[in-house]
């Protein structure tokens, strides 16, 4: 990556990707986004598209976009991005802005910058992970819907391509700006890719015995599932654990294990999680667990289980699918898109329609029945990288 000054004389020699980090170079939550956001920076970094070298860029809702040159050193240890300023983005002709953040309480804020990026030529890709906001707006607060309806209006008038995370989320994309702002395909072209996952590579540093935590050995009678990620109204966290409810007072000794931290409109249920009889022995809550530590969980675990009633695509499962853990999802279009064959589904409206399926499910753990998930088709984060690129080039032609 050939970085130069940008001091108002000289501009890089290639043709700049501007890749918008603005969320996760201010703050990194280790969620879901930001991962994927960190994941195809790296390999966009590594090999970027030909002709281009990647420039991260940041903004504030006050503050117009500039080179993220000291998030890039912090990612990278490059002792060349330290030594930049962080300097105004100077765009032109054939520059790409890619939206890899989800930056929807900043882009609506600098529209007056993307206007001036275009009158020069250059041109604007959005990445669009979902659109729960918009269809599912009781599960956010009224801040993030007011922000996304913002954001999406900003992509009507800016985007060249909506390049979306799942065909699913494509189909859902392509109705909403269709209904919502009578825009065609032709006016802004609706694609997608799919997400990737790299966790075998953290078994190279196992974690301290510290670190891992404690588990009880398994057994016929015991069998550990467990469900990743933050904890909001849409994972279906409360339904899994009455319907585990109803197993334990049954008998059953099946251990329920969460990962994920806190997040919004949950603290109902974070409050029965930390008072329930359970917790600390068939229930455990991990809040804030690294990737080592996640690897560790697919690997040592006997299945997992997304009840999310909602996804834009689902990537503890092909993360589990990397190990071989079995898998137990609620039957959503995005997660048929994604695991086929290789998982067991269930519909359930309640803790006690989906209690006999998850008993069913237990039991075809411990006969050695559940549907294999190894060979659910998953890419690496290099391959997703790859599909992003491919999009890219589509967009980069001559107007």
């Amino acid at each position: 990556m050939a970085l130069q000054p940008t001091n108002g004389v000289a501009r890089q020699s290639a043709r700049q990707l501007l890749v918008d980090v603005s969320i996760i170079a201010s703050h990194d939550a280790g969620t879901g986004i930001q991962r994927v956001v960190r994941s195809l920076l790296l390999q966009l970094l590594e090999a970027p598209p030909s002709g281009f070298e990647i420039r991260p860029v940041r903004a504030t809702r006050k503050q117009p976009y500039r080179y993220a040159n000291s998030y890039l050193a912090s990612l990278t240890s490059s002792a060349l991005a330290l030594a930049l300023e962080d300097d105004y983005v100077q765009a032109s002709k054939g520059d790409i802005f890619l939206g890899l953040d989800l930056a929807s309480r900043i882009a609506p804020r600098r529209q007056l910058d993307l206007l001036k990026w275009r009158a020069t030529g250059v041109r604007c890709a959005f990445v669009v992970y979902d659109l729960l906001p918009l269809l599912h707006p009781q599960w956010f607060t009224p801040r993030s819907r007011r922000s996304f309806h913002h954001w999406l209006s900003t992509l009507a008038i800016h985007a060249d391509v909506l390049l979306c995370i799942s065909n699913s989320v494509s189909n859902e994309m392509r109705n909403c700006i269709k209904r919502r702002f009578d825009l065609t395909d032709n006016e802004a072209a609706t694609q997608w890719f799919h997400l990737g996952a790299d966790l075998p590579s953290s078994l190279a540093k196992a974690p301290t015995a510290a670190q891992r935590p404690a588990f009880p050995s398994p057994t016929s009678a015991r069998r550990r599932v467990l469900m990743v990620g933050t904890i909001e109204p849409r994972k279906g966290h409360a339904q899994a654990l009455d319907a585990f409810d109803l197993l334990w007072r049954s008998g059953s000794e099946a251990m329920l294990i969460i990962a994920g931290r806190q997040g919004w409109h949950v603290e109902s249920f974070i409050e029965r999680l930390k008072s329930h009889p359970e917790a600390g022995k068939r229930l455990l809550w991990l809040q804030d667990i690294n990737d080592t530590q996640l690897t560790q969980l697919y690997a040592d675990l006997d299945g997992l289980l997304m009840a999310s009633n909602a996804e834009g695509f689902g990537l503890p499962l092909v993360e589990a699918a990397q190990y071989g853990m079995p898998v137990f999802v609620r039957d959503l279009p995005v997660f048929r898109e994604v695991a086929g064959e290789h998982a067991t589904y269930f519909a359930a409206q309640s803790g006690a329609e989906l209690a006999p399926q998850l008993a069913a499910w237990l039991d075809r753990l411990d006969h050695g029945t559940a549907a294999p998930s190894r060979a659910m088709k998953s890419l690496t984060w290099s391959a997703s990288a790859e599909q992003l690129k491919a999009l890219i080039a589509d967009l980069d032609c001559p107007r």
